[in-house]
């Protein structure tokens, strides 16, 4: 649909400019742009997957996205994100870990259980403090709330506060590899 083109580079605006960790493993290419692409295009079409999105009134262009899909009890994917069908763009030593750290605590912590999975949350850096984030976290929730189930969400560092305001908690974490030492929360609300 009309907002992958806009959805292709919003990783890129949102967290490239404050989370190195990210702009290695995803860097803003046109390689990386047609995954991105590719990604949001099967989100979209997964009847259990919901796109939540925020957009310019003037421009049309995505601010923020959610990303929330339902997870089977002992479904083995980890969602979009798997380790498959990688481009030469990404960062492999970086990405592998998180998403198979994402796997890992998703079926430790909600095997067994139907759920929700928040598999991307990002709002462009530039529009900041305007509370997109907030109103978007909120539909996910109404959603998760409304069917009844738990929600599950890897998170960095710096998003782990604004996920307990949301009445999430810290379940577990990990450093992933590397000099950057940088930090991964699983949290369940």
């Amino acid at each position: 649909p009309e907002d992958v083109t806009s959805l292709s580079t919003l990783v890129a605006r949102s967290f490239h400019p404050v989370n190195p960790y990210i702009r290695k493993c995803f860097p803003d290419t046109p390689a990386m742009r047609r995954w991105w692409r590719g990604n949001f295009n099967e989100q979209i079409a997964r009847p259990t997957c919901h796109v939540l999105i925020a957009k310019d009134r003037m421009s049309g262009e995505s601010l923020g996205v959610l990303c929330l899909r339902l997870m089977n009890p002992f479904d083995p994917e980890p969602g979009i994100f798997t380790v498959d069908n990688l481009t030469p763009d990404h960062d492999v030593e970086a990405y592998r870990p998180m998403i198979e750290s994402m796997s890992h605590y998703n079926k430790r912590l909600m095997h067994g259980k139907v759920h929700f999975m928040v598999e991307l949350f990002g709002v462009d850096y530039a529009y900041k403090g305007r509370h997109i984030g907030t109103r978007l976290f909120q539909q996910a929730c109404a959603i998760s709330d409304a069917a009844g189930y738990e929600t599950f969400v890897q998170a960095n560092a710096n998003a782990r506060s604004f996920y307990l305001k949301q009445g999430f908690e810290v379940k577990d974490m990990t450093v992933m590899p590397g000099k950057d030492e940088y930090e991964e929360y699983f949290l369940v609300r």
